[in-house]
């Protein structure tokens, strides 16, 4: 299997490509599961140079998924005071099905494991029934059904999964 690498988002310039990727990605990704008005009022919040930039300033770590140099996915993860939270997990779809995620979570459990962290917290669409069935395979398990307000009047039904690694 080949060896993914992580390369951490810290210059302008990479916050212009990061922002570009996830587009990229999420655009297809999520446009059939949620509609293209509430993806798109996400990715303008989130997504966007200046919200990813207010993520990195909140203490949030964006990270491109590298595999020969290519970028070919991203994670993003957030310190909070109880828990390491999993913002942001995602390749290019030809990318998937390869075992690279594996890599992605081991790189993300890491860091938590080595800030001091004994459980790992994200939110998933509840209707992305590929990637819960991913997560459940590392070990997370569904907490928490939440209705997560996205925009002015746009709500996203979500799973808060939890995975304790220690």
């Amino acid at each position: 299997m080949q060896k993914v690498e992580f390369e951490k988002v810290t210059t302008k310039t990479q916050l212009e490509d990061m922002s570009e990727l996830a587009t990229k990605i999420l655009k297809a990704y999520y446009d059939p599961i949620v509609g293209e008005e509430i993806n798109g009022a996400m990715l303008k919040s989130f997504q966007s140079v200046e919200g990813i930039n207010k993520e990195i300033e909140e203490g949030g770590e964006y990270y491109f998924v590298t595999l020969e140099g290519a970028r070919i996915g991203f994670v993003a993860v957030e310190p909070k005071k109880e828990y390491y939270y999993l913002s942001k997990f995602y390749l290019l779809e030809e990318y998937r099905g390869k075992g690279l995620a594996s890599q992605m979570f081991s790189f993300v459990k890491e860091k938590a494991l080595k800030s001091g962290y004994d459980k790992i917290i994200l939110n998933v669409n509840a209707a992305n029934a590929d990637t819960i069935a991913r997560y459940k395979h590392f070990g997370f398990v569904v907490k928490k059904d939440i209705q997560r307000q996205v925009g002015e009047d746009m709500y996203v039904h979500d799973y808060v999964m939890q995975n304790d690694i220690a």
